[in-house]
Protein backbone atom coordinates (compact mmCIF):
# COMPACT_ATOMS: atom_id res chain seq x y z
CA UNK A 1 0.00 0.00 0.00
CA UNK A 2 0.91 3.43 -0.90
CA UNK A 3 1.71 5.42 1.96
CA UNK A 4 0.91 8.31 0.22
CA UNK A 5 -2.38 7.23 -0.26
CA UNK A 6 -3.13 6.05 2.93
CA UNK A 7 -5.85 7.43 4.74
CA UNK A 8 -6.45 6.33 8.43
CA UNK A 9 -9.66 4.42 7.09
CA UNK A 10 -7.55 2.30 4.19
CA UNK A 11 -5.24 1.65 6.93
CA UNK A 12 -7.59 0.45 9.33
CA UNK A 13 -9.63 -1.53 6.65
CA UNK A 14 -6.37 -3.37 5.70
CA UNK A 15 -5.43 -4.12 9.22
CA UNK A 16 -8.78 -5.49 9.45
CA UNK A 17 -8.31 -7.80 6.61
CA UNK A 18 -4.62 -9.15 7.70
CA UNK A 19 -6.68 -10.10 11.46
CA UNK A 20 -9.32 -12.22 9.42
CA UNK A 21 -6.80 -13.95 7.35
CA UNK A 22 -4.47 -15.25 10.76
CA UNK A 23 -7.85 -15.45 12.64
CA UNK A 24 -8.54 -18.18 9.82
CA UNK A 25 -4.93 -19.91 9.63
CA UNK A 26 -4.06 -22.26 6.82
CA UNK A 27 -0.58 -19.15 5.95
CA UNK A 28 2.29 -20.22 5.97
CA UNK A 29 4.82 -19.13 8.80
CA UNK A 30 6.69 -16.72 6.15
CA UNK A 31 3.12 -15.37 5.23
CA UNK A 32 2.55 -14.90 8.58
CA UNK A 33 5.15 -13.41 10.03
CA UNK A 34 5.23 -11.07 6.47
CA UNK A 35 1.66 -10.48 7.87
CA UNK A 36 2.09 -9.67 11.51
CA UNK A 37 5.00 -7.09 10.06
CA UNK A 38 2.53 -5.19 8.10
CA UNK A 39 -0.06 -5.06 10.59
CA UNK A 40 2.00 -3.56 13.30
CA UNK A 41 2.86 -0.89 11.00
CA UNK A 42 -0.46 0.24 10.29
CA UNK A 43 -1.22 -0.05 13.78
CA UNK A 44 1.54 2.37 14.64
CA UNK A 45 0.06 4.20 11.51
CA UNK A 46 -3.37 4.48 13.27
CA UNK A 47 -2.30 5.10 16.86
CA UNK A 48 -0.10 8.04 15.59
CA UNK A 49 -3.40 9.17 13.58
CA UNK A 50 -5.15 9.24 16.71
CA UNK A 51 -2.59 10.90 18.80
CA UNK A 52 -2.64 13.67 16.40
CA UNK A 53 -6.18 13.74 16.35
CA UNK A 54 -6.83 13.79 20.21
CA UNK A 55 -4.72 16.53 20.46
CA UNK A 56 -6.16 18.79 17.75
CA UNK A 57 -9.79 17.73 19.74
CA UNK A 58 -11.10 20.99 21.37
CA UNK A 59 -14.48 20.92 23.51
CA UNK A 60 -17.29 24.09 23.27
CA UNK A 61 -18.02 24.84 26.18
CA UNK A 62 -20.83 27.54 26.64
CA UNK A 63 -20.52 29.84 29.25
CA UNK A 64 -22.54 33.15 30.10
CA UNK A 65 -24.66 32.83 26.15
CA UNK A 66 -20.24 32.86 25.01
CA UNK A 67 -18.78 29.94 23.32
CA UNK A 68 -15.43 29.10 24.25
CA UNK A 69 -12.41 26.59 23.19
CA UNK A 70 -11.04 24.52 25.56
CA UNK A 71 -7.66 22.20 24.70
CA UNK A 72 -9.44 18.23 25.10
CA UNK A 73 -6.16 17.31 27.39
CA UNK A 74 -5.86 20.87 29.33
CA UNK A 75 -8.74 20.96 31.27
CA UNK A 76 -11.48 18.06 30.70
CA UNK A 77 -11.70 14.36 30.01
CA UNK A 78 -14.21 12.13 28.22
CA UNK A 79 -14.57 10.62 32.01
CA UNK A 80 -16.28 14.46 32.85
CA UNK A 81 -19.13 13.90 30.26
CA UNK A 82 -19.93 10.48 30.95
Amino acid sequence: MNNDDLTYEKAYERLQEILDELENGGLKLSDVFSKFKEAMSLYEYCKTTLDKVEGEVKILLKEDDKIREVDFNDEYRVDDYA
